[in-house]
């Protein structure tokens, strides 16, 4: 079976990170389901709407090897806030499943209690993570990928990409996409 991810996404989240992370990962064979909190189309913080899947309640069961969680200032408040996410999220911790986050959605996983080390995210986010911050493109720690924002998507999405299937599909994906 191959490799899973599962990206909730409410209203207001940040388009480029999120089809970013989505067209990588699926070019480089991970099966990525959008669950939508409690809705199916979701309008992202510039006006772009995306259909989901499924929606976090239905994907609590299935199986994952990632949860990832696109920025958006609107879309982190409503993942730090929503409970079902949060319970994903630290069901995964326990799994001890990859769990990431770019821009202002590392809050949502400190909401969870699962960043302890090293981080990073959108400046100015910072301050509500406890944490060590570091103020890098992508940042690795325990399990926890975080990131920037949406500069720094591409660069979120091959590392998930090089943990998930392997730095050979990463170097392939580069070479084919002129990265």
């Amino acid at each position: 079976m191959g490799k899973r991810a599962l990206m909730p996404l409410a209203n207001g989240f940040e388009e480029i990170e999120a089809v970013t992370i989505i067209d990588i990962l699926r070019r480089g064979g991970v099966e990525v389901v959008i669950a939508g909190l409690g809705r199916y189309e979701i309008l992202g913080a510039h006006g772009i709407a995306i259909g989901a899947e499924t929606t976090i309640e239905d994907a609590e069961g299935e199986e994952f090897d990632l949860i990832v969680l696109a920025g958006g200032h609107e879309n982190a408040m409503s993942l730090s806030a929503d409970a079902p996410t949060q319970q994903t999220i630290r069901k995964m911790r326990d799994k001890g499943k990859l769990i990431a986050a770019i821009c202002a959605a590392p809050i949502a996983l400190a909401q969870a209690g699962v960043i302890s080390g090293d981080f990073t995210c959108y400046g100015g986010y910072e301050g509500g993570i406890e944490g060590n911050y570091k103020n890098a493109r992508v940042v690795e720690d325990d399990g926890v990928i975080t990131s920037q924002g949406p500069g720094t998507a591409a660069d979120f999405a091959f590392t998930l990409v090089t943990r998930l299937i392997g730095e050979e599909m990463t170097l392939q994906l580069k070479r084919a996409m002129y990265f």
